[in-house]
């Protein structure tokens, strides 16, 4: 199984990616000529997309499980983190918390508490990549984790600062391209396993 996983392919990596950007392509050619709106909003094709990808990787993680592709707390811990995030994009909760605490909480009234969900979302996700960075062998897999964690890590910078203020509209696509890596690479350990 080594050497299977040493040569495991780049293209579920490449095809989720592929995926993806066509996804937000034809959302961006409906909104024309404000493209911005199929990634801006709540309720946008993109938000969607996010919350699909995000749902497909929690169920993902439990089949890595019950194929023993990758450990059992690892598996059942991206799983959980998946789902959640999914939960997250769909029902609003980490805005809810930014943006309600303040009358739960008076240490809501500093912007890093309001923040603290997405700063946990940046530490926990930075945690789980060095566990799952320890079970890999392939090249591909590594680089893909690589790639999805320094563009999520970016599109979280991007949502902290607001700066640059040209690229604000579009930190969904950035999310949504950094989670079609990650699945891409979850699916590389489902390939490896199926050849070892």
């Amino acid at each position: 199984m080594q050497q299977a996983r040493a040569g495991a392919s780049p293209w579920p990596g490449v095809l989720c990616l592929a995926f993806a950007v066509f996804f937000m392509a034809i959302s961006a050619l409906l909104y024309w000529p404000t493209p911005e709106v199929a990634f801006r909003t709540d309720d946008s094709p993109v938000a969607w997309l996010s919350s699909a990808q995000l749902w497909a990787m929690a169920v993902l993680a439990l089949r890595l499980w019950q194929e023993a592709a990758l450990p059992r707390g690892l598996a059942l811990w991206l799983a959980a983190a998946m789902a959640e995030m999914a939960f997250d994009e769909q029902f609003m909760l980490h805005e809810h918390w930014k943006y309600n605490c303040a009358s739960w909480l008076d240490a809501c009234h500093a912007s890093w508490v309001r923040e603290l969900p997405m700063l946990l979302v940046g530490v926990l996700g930075l945690l789980s990549a060095a566990w799952l960075y320890r079970t890999m062998v392939s090249r591909w897999q590594r680089a893909q984790l690589g790639l999805a964690l320094g563009i999520g890590l970016f599109a979280l910078v991007l949502r902290a600062t607001q700066q640059p203020l040209d690229l604000l509209p579009y930190k969904a696509a950035l999310l949504v391209l950094a989670e079609a890596l990650f699945m891409g690479m979850l699916l590389g350990f489902s390939a490896t396993r199926a050849r070892g």
